[in-house]
């Protein structure tokens, strides 16, 4: 068994989140290949019984490269097992995730991929005040500190609401799938 876990990142979240997910099915017992998507060419899917596919979410979008990965893939990808996953603001509160869910996993899975993805990974994401942005993130990171504030959260340091147990145990149903 072997599987390839494809990552678009914009600040490192979703690259933090793609290696752990490749950690925890490595130690399962599968080959795993780490890939950002920015440094894929053309990529020979065949060998890969398991494509795990993820990305970022900034400004209400995934990466250009990760999407442009699934959509250059679609035809292939239709005969593998694969799973998506995000990074994301929507959730990190639960009564945004449905919207998240539909937004950045389900629509993107419709208008991507040939077959339902076999797993969806929603998950949270880091705010940090550190972080560089053009200039539609700053407008945006505004609202969010707003927020926060209004939450009592100190926006004056960093953030980080992955849940890293509820990633390990995705990423180790992902290996179970390959093992069954």
């Amino acid at each position: 068994m072997k599987a390839l876990v494809v990552y678009g990142t914009r600040y490192g979240t979703a690259t933090e989140i793609a290696e752990e997910i490749t950690r925890v099915i490595e130690e399962e017992g599968i080959e795993v290949d780490l890939a950002d998507a920015r440094r894929l060419k053309d990529c020979d899917l065949t060998p890969y019984d398991l494509v795990v596919a993820g990305s970022g979410i900034k400004i209400g979008k995934w990466t250009k490269k990760s999407l442009k990965f699934l959509q250059d893939n679609k035809k292939v990808l239709a005969r593998k097992k694969v799973a998506i996953f995000v990074t994301c603001g929507a959730a990190n509160e639960e009564e945004n995730r449905a919207e998240g869910q539909e937004k950045y996993l389900d629509e993107v899975a419709k208008k991507n991929l040939i077959n339902e993805p076999v797993a969806t990974g929603l998950f949270g994401s880091v705010y940090d005040p550190e972080a560089n942005g053009g200039m539609m993130y700053k407008f945006t990171m505004r609202f969010i500190k707003k927020d926060l504030e209004k939450k009592g959260i100190d926006t004056s340091k960093r953030l980080d609401y992955r849940d890293w147990d509820e990633i390990r145990a995705w990423a180790r149903n992902l290996a179970d799938m390959l093992n069954e």
